[in-house]
């Protein structure tokens, strides 16, 4: 089978999509507040899944200093939500079904006669199941906001669903396009690849 066209559409745009959520998972950019110390600073302060940003320590003198560095947390059990922990897992394994198939179909554009029917429309299924993964870690992300950790970051006024202080970042939306994109690129696999033999029969028959 050859790709036609509408395949090297898919092709491009599944491997867009692919990077962005990739990105858009690793990057602790998905929610952003703020901590007010005593003085009145405030230090911007950034959530991901499983990676955060300007956090708070408690040191031995008591006192409270902020962490200016980006990390994951020291163990998964660390992660203050199940919810989170059970985005991370959804979109960890989305991104990685979606990152695979679009390499995988990146090398169809280079060696062709390597894919059949059968397996165009397997791969189609794949990746919708790693767009609806994708979508759910993404639906589930919210249930997270009523932590202590988080409402600290929001003045106190944020819950499940409910932003309160905090607002949205950018890493959110490039995982939430990221898998949106893939979800319609499911779609478009079944017109991807054209057989050749029908083609030369066709041709014949004129």
């Amino acid at each position: 089978m050859s790709t036609t066209c509408i395949g090297k559409l898919w092709v491009v745009t599944s491997f867009a999509a692919s990077i962005a959520s990739a990105v858009g998972y690793y990057f602790p950019y998905w929610l952003e507040g703020f901590y007010i110390q005593e003085s009145g600073l405030r230090h911007p302060m950034y959530f991901g899944v499983f990676r955060r940003c300007s956090y708070p320590q408690l040191r031995e003198d008591g006192n409270v200093v902020i962490v200016d560095e980006c990390g994951r947390y020291t163990t998964f059990e660390d992660i203050p939500s199940l919810y989170w922990q059970i985005s991370t897992i959804t979109v960890g394994i989305g991104a990685c079904l979606s990152l695979l198939l679009s390499l995988t179909a990146v090398v169809t554009l280079c060696v062709s006669d390597i894919i059949t029917v059968r397996v165009a429309r397997l791969t189609g299924v794949v990746q919708l199941f790693a767009g609806l993964l994708l979508g759910g870690g993404l639906a589930v992300y919210p249930n997270g906001w009523d932590t202590i950790q988080v409402r600290q970051a929001c003045g106190g006024t944020s819950g499940v669903y409910q932003l309160g202080g905090c607002s949205l970042c950018w890493a959110f939306y490039l995982t939430a396009a990221g898998a949106g994109v893939t979800m319609l690129c499911s779609s478009l696999v079944c017109h991807a690849y054209k057989n050749k033999f029908n083609n030369r029969a066709s041709t014949y028959s004129v």
